[in-house]
């Protein structure tokens, strides 16, 4: 009874922060895997993107209602995320669980450090053009730190987007939750293969995910573009903290 109503509780704060932040929840469900359920680094990084193909599912459902996917960008994006989860996820399943966690911690740290030191005022308020090349390649960097870290992709998805092609923040968020369906399923597809998803657990966090992500995804859709980022920022920072003092 304790492992479904952890299993339960922790799937409704990451499908909440799923659909919030259109992080997908691996940046959440990651550390909270590890610390909570006590899986080693790649059976977490497996079982969360196992969770993620459907919390991003059911968040999506608000973001298309309200507008707030770029459509012509996805195109780009999801076949290169796709190719690139693929990638990490083999990359992953030869490399330590130490590495792994490294890699995972420097990268999430870092970029949310970027983002909090952002400023929005460079940003156009609405839909622009964007360089086709750039957003391939976004995609696959995107999707190969899916596959490897588990996190989704959004992590990078989003910074890149509204860094390099200047997306709105509430569209980077729509747009990334996209992408992050398809690398997530491509990513948990890989470790289900290699027998690295745990399905009794991820089950229960899906299930919670589920019922929590279309919340997250009106409230995020009623928040502004700068507390959005800030908001954005403060949870990779802590993430990777988690993960870092996880021993």
């Amino acid at each position: 009874m304790d492992l479904i109503i952890q299993g339960l509780i922790t799937g409704i704060s990451a499908g909440f922060i799923s659909g919030l932040l259109g992080m997908g929840g691996g940046s959440i469900l990651v550390p909270a895997i590890m610390l909570i359920f006590n899986l080693p680094m790649k059976l977490a990084v497996g079982t969360s993107l196992f969770v993620i193909v459907f919390s991003a599912l059911s968040s999506l459902i608000s973001y298309f209602r309200h507008n707030k996917v770029y459509k012509e960008l996805t195109y780009f994006i999801v076949p290169t995320g796709i190719i690139g989860a693929q990638a990490g996820a083999f990359l992953a399943s030869r490399l330590s669980d130490i590495l792994v966690k490294h890699i995972f911690t420097l990268l999430v740290a870092g970029l949310g450090i970027r983002m909090l030191l952002q400023k929005d005022s460079v940003y156009l308020s609405e839909k622009t053009s964007f360089n086709n090349l750039a957003a391939a390649i976004i995609g696959f960097i995107a999707g190969f730190v899916s596959g490897l870290s588990g996190v989704g992709g959004a992590t990078l998805i989003i910074p890149l987007l509204y860094l390099l092609l200047k997306i709105p923040m509430h569209i980077c968020i729509g747009t990334a939750v996209v992408a992050i369906l398809f690398n997530a399923l491509s990513g948990s597809a890989g470790y289900i293969i290699r027998g690295l998803v745990d399905f009794r657990i991820g089950i229960l966090l899906a299930i919670g995910s589920t019922i929590a992500a279309p919340l997250g995804a009106r409230l995020s859709i009623k928040t502004s573009a700068e507390k959005l980022r800030k908001i954005f920022a403060i949870a990779l920072i802590l993430s990777s903290i988690a993960v870092l003092l996880k021993k």
